[in-house]
């Protein structure tokens, strides 16, 4: 035992590093620190996911290209976060959470710069790929960061704040390019020069950031661990007063890639699995294809853009609002809920005429989808033991966007198909579907500590009384 541990009295020094960093009656001014730095890289995050949505209708007039040439490009992005969220999942797992985000954070600042140099589609194709890898590796490596470096009962609420300083990418990049995308041919590069900055958060964060905590136990650097644990309960206890006792939490276990595919992991794996494929499926069916669906249904490309400006200056406050609620609420009850009256406002949008009308519904949906996001980021983290974290994550958030991939081949022939409206009432429809998997077939995981064997999977009894949480 440690000077510093002696003097927090043994009803601490007893327990593990993980269960008191989950018991700290609040957050740290390091733990803010985090907050910044962390938000910022999910802003370039959301800067490059939205820069060629923003910039594809120019793109396709200046190159004579078809909207389903540039469903090809966009298809590209999406193949590559699959590719990345899949490997970058085992990397974290493997080298730690802090050195998967920043080198996915320099990979996809590279490959935003790369883009400028884009003169035809095949070019095209390969830099977006490249982006949509280093995107999915940082974004996924970060929200497992923050399940595991947060405080068990307000873990959620970092989620949706982080998410929230992220998603001011959106109405940035959405900004940027209505000031710059006018005024004149080429200028829509400039839209990927914004989006290579995350280099600078990059480097901050490997400067600032430390190793998860329960990262390093699971690894036996329990002394590294232990330093972490040390200054967060120093700055804790000058805050708040004296701490509570810990409650000890599941001790991390070993476990195979095998282990993924067995009992309550692969369930877990099957319920992240298809309610991400689903719920991505329509999400970007939504947001990454907007701008050209609304020039393809009879807007300007200025009213488009105008109407996508808007719509991102729904995240923030979207993402927000689950703020008060998604430690609250059971996670899988909400994000089913979510998916329904998001359903209900695309098939608002898709049939109306108005052009108020499709500002309000657009408005309003692209606010809860954010919020859903939220409650999504916070939940998949969670259902996976801390040695197949990343993967499982990863699995679940990869195939989702690879379900996007497959979604640019076939989002045009659906709109040309179905038409504007029933475009939005298929893509409603298989958002309630992303949904339900959750909400039916989801463990309960609100308050909870983290999964780690079948021992701890998570019971209705057991999420009712999270006192009853065994070691």
């Amino acid at each position: 035992m440690t000077a510093r541990e002696d003097t927090l009295g043994n009803s601490r020094s007893a327990f593990s590093p993980t269960a008191r960093l989950s018991s700290l009656p609040g957050t740290t001014a390091w733990q803010r620190l985090w907050c910044v730095v962390l938000g910022a890289l999910f802003t370039f995050d959301v800067v490059d996911i939205n820069a060629f949505s923003y910039a594809a209708p120019t793109i396709t007039e200046e190159w004579g290209l078809s909207l389903s040439s540039v469903g090809v490009a966009t298809s590209a992005a999406f193949l590559g976060m699959f590719c990345g969220a899949v490997a970058g999942g085992r990397v974290s797992d493997r080298v730690g959470r802090k050195r998967t985000i920043v080198g996915g954070v320099l990979l996809y600042s590279a490959a935003s710069l790369l883009t400028t140099l884009a003169g035809g589609l095949g070019f095209l194709v390969v830099v977006r790929f490249l982006t949509g890898v280093g995107i999915s590796v940082a974004t996924g490596a970060l929200i497992v960061y923050v399940a595991e470096m947060f405080p068990r009962a307000s873990r959620g609420r970092y989620q949706s704040l982080l998410l929230a300083i992220g998603l001011l990418g959106a109405p940035l990049a959405a900004f940027f390019a209505r000031l710059v995308i006018p005024a004149g041919e080429g200028m829509w590069r400039w839209v990927f020069v914004l989006g290579a900055g995350g280099l600078v958060p990059g480097l901050a964060a490997a400067r600032l950031l430390p190793e998860s905590v329960r990262w390093q136990c699971a690894r036996g650097r329990i002394d590294d661990a232990l330093r972490t644990v040390l200054r967060l309960e120093d700055e804790a206890e000058r805050r708040y007063g004296a701490l509570p006792r810990p409650q000890e939490e599941p001790a991390v276990v070993p476990a195979g890639l095998r282990d993924l595919l067995r009992g309550g992991n692969l369930r877990n794996l099957t319920v992240g699995v298809v309610s991400s494929v689903l719920v991505s499926f329509a999400f970007f069916a939504f947001n990454a294809y907007v701008p050209t669906l609304l020039v393809e249904n009879g807007y300007t490309r200025t009213e488009s853009l105008s109407l996508t400006l808007a719509f991102s200056c729904a995240a923030v406050p979207g993402a927000l609002l689950a703020w008060p609620l998604v430690d609250r609420l059971e996670r899988k009850w909400a994000i089913f809920g979510l998916t329904v009256l998001v359903a209900a406002l695309m098939l608002l949008f898709g049939m109306t005429r108005s052009e108020v009308g499709a500002a309000v519904f657009g408005f309003v949906l692209s606010m809860l989808l954010q919020t859903q996001t939220a409650f999504m980021y916070a939940y998949l983290p969670e259902l996976f033991p801390t040695q197949l974290r990343g993967l499982g994550a990863g699995l679940s958030n990869g195939l989702g966007r690879l379900a996007v991939f497959g979604g640019g081949f076939l989002f045009a022939p659906m709109l040309h198909g179905l038409g504007f409206a029933g475009f939005f009432v298929l893509i409603a429809t298989i958002l309630v579907l992303g949904g339900a998997t959750t909400g039916v077939f989801g463990i309960r995981t609100s308050g909870r500590a983290l999964l780690e064997n079948e021992a701890t999977s998570h019971t209705p009894e057991q999420a009712s009384h999270p006192s009853k949480t065994t070691a």
